[in-house]
């Protein structure tokens, strides 16, 4: 029986058996690299310049917000605030408007002016016009029923580079009924925007980053929830507060014990010129490698 993913050796011990060293045994090969740089995405409102600084030391990545951040009546206030700001890092994203609203041009031609290579588009859609974003790396945030399902369709466009689930406005478009906890009809429905995002996110190797978890207070809550976007293999997950982040990295690292299995599956694995092998009474292989290696890359 192979081991699931990430699972480490039930014993600390660690034995090995040959099991195939002739030709056309299997050899290690490196894990698909993304541009993520931290699962730690944090949201920070434009028209608050004065929390830059520390957004962008305590996460992995920051998103500025110009949309949901922001109340309608201070959407020219904030694109003034943000203009003069001198604490925006360049690896920050920049959350713009939704595309078919009045405000999109505006704040593309901010982003441009102020040298952004990263924008976020909110209520993502396949028809919409990312051909003319070309000059930015795109994060297409998936919103809507129409997003889910026709988020393949986004994954494959050559200018969006990661996808992230929005389920704030996704639960008020299907008409779904709060539920509390990590049970319920729409942690059902969540499950499944996750999981077709996800599937979208690896036939077209581009990043997929989990949805906020909108109640600060609530850590258990959202340590339940970064734990099951990890364990769905998930990259990231999005932020309101800087508190949350350091939740969101605890359940995306591995565990000790994951890294102990995973650092004996590789050195183990480049100690031979190729070949399967039993470690520890489980068999190992390519596949088992390469997802020892993912774990020993998520340590980086």
């Amino acid at each position: 029986m192979l081991l699931s993913a990430g699972q480490p050796p039930l014993s600390s011990e660690i034995s090995v058996v040959d099991v195939d060293s002739g030709p056309g045994s299997v050899t290690a090969t490196n894990p698909p690299e993304t541009d993520v740089l931290g699962p730690g995405w944090l949201f920070v409102p434009a028209d608050r310049p004065e929390r830059f600084e520390k957004a962008a030391a305590v996460s992995d990545q920051m998103v500025i917000d110009l949309e949901d951040g922001v109340r309608e009546a201070d959407k020219e206030k904030a694109r003034s605030l943000l203009r003069r700001s001198e604490s925006v890092p360049r690896r920050a994203c920049l959350r713009i408007n939704g595309l078919s609203t009045a405000h999109a041009d505006r704040d593309l031609e901010l982003a441009r002016e102020m040298g952004f290579r990263s924008v976020m588009v909110p209520m993502a859609e396949s028809h919409q016009p990312f051909t003319q974003l070309a000059d930015f790396s795109v994060v297409a945030l998936v919103e809507t029923a129409r997003g889910v399902v026709e988020s393949d369709r986004i994954a494959a466009h050559p200018n969006v580079n990661a996808l992230a689930l929005g389920t704030a406005d996704l639960q008020l478009d299907l008409g779904s009924r709060d539920t509390k906890g990590t049970a319920g009809v729409f942690e059902d429905l969540l499950a499944f925007a996750r999981a077709t995002l996800l599937f979208a996110g690896r036939a077209h190797h581009v990043p997929v980053i989990d949805s906020v978890h909108a109640t600060v207070a609530d850590n258990a809550g959202l340590r339940r929830a970064a734990a099951v976007a990890s364990a769905y293999g998930m990259d990231g997950k999005l932020a309101i507060h800087p508190r949350q982040i350091e939740i969101i990295r605890g359940e995306f690292a591995p565990s000790e014990s994951e890294v102990a299995w995973a650092a004996a599956v590789v050195s183990e694995a480049e100690s031979r010129a190729a070949g399967a092998f039993v470690l520890d009474g489980e068999l190992v292989d390519e596949v088992i490698i390469r997802r020892a290696e993912g774990v020993l890359a998520r340590t980086q």
